[in-house]
């Protein structure tokens, strides 16, 4: 039961994490600028686009290693939207979070140390991490190399789509690995 709720608490830290980043408007995470790109063409909200992205990751992590996969995955998959969709109207009121990269970089950790910590559960990947196993798995990379490439080609699709870049974007393409990765040991040393 601890770690089904370590779980609930990564995926909520990780929802809240991205939603301060959206809302600092200085670029976001890889999926967030995917979604943001799928906004462009279709009227399904933020956090459902969330969920349909989750879900479809999921499903190719499942095809290619389900024993990656356990209850932490679809509790993550299920739960990161329904944070977000709660969290963005409160978030989105407090005007002194809106054009600060200090405050995107503050999303960043919260993100980092949430997926670390649904991680270190052990119950599955969630969706976007099951597919950077499987990057990792299929090309022999590091977790920070896949995670690199992956989040890179997501945000490409996103670009394409109509999304924007900015300094935020480059630090989850190039910073977002390592610092999951770090999050990740320093909860093995504690």
């Amino acid at each position: 039961m601890g770690r089904i709720v370590q779980v609930c608490m990564g995926t909520v830290l990780m929802g809240l994490g991205i939603q301060v980043i959206v809302t600092a408007g200085q670029g976001m995470d890889s999926v967030s600028t995917l979604i943001s790109g799928l906004m462009q063409h279709t009227s399904i909200p933020f956090g459902r686009w969330s969920q349909i992205i989750s879900l479809l990751f999921l499903g190719v992590s499942f095809l290619y290693n389900r024993k990656m996969l356990g209850i932490g995955s679809v509790i993550n998959t299920l739960l990161v939207g329904e944070t977000i969709r709660w969290v963005q109207p409160l978030i989105e009121r407090v005007e002194w979070l809106h054009g600060q990269l200090i405050v995107s970089f503050f999303g960043f950790l919260i993100m980092a140390a949430g997926t670390a910590l649904y991680l270190a559960a052990d119950l599955g990947s969630g969706p976007l991490e099951g597919m950077m196993f499987c990057v990792c798995s299929l090309l022999k990379v590091s977790l920070q190399r896949g995670r690199v490439l992956l989040d890179f080609l997501i945000v490409l699709v996103g670009l394409l789509l109509g999304s924007f870049v900015g300094w935020g974007t480059l630090f989850a393409i190039f910073l977002l690995g390592p610092t999951i990765q770090l999050f990740l040991n320093l909860g093995k040393r504690g």
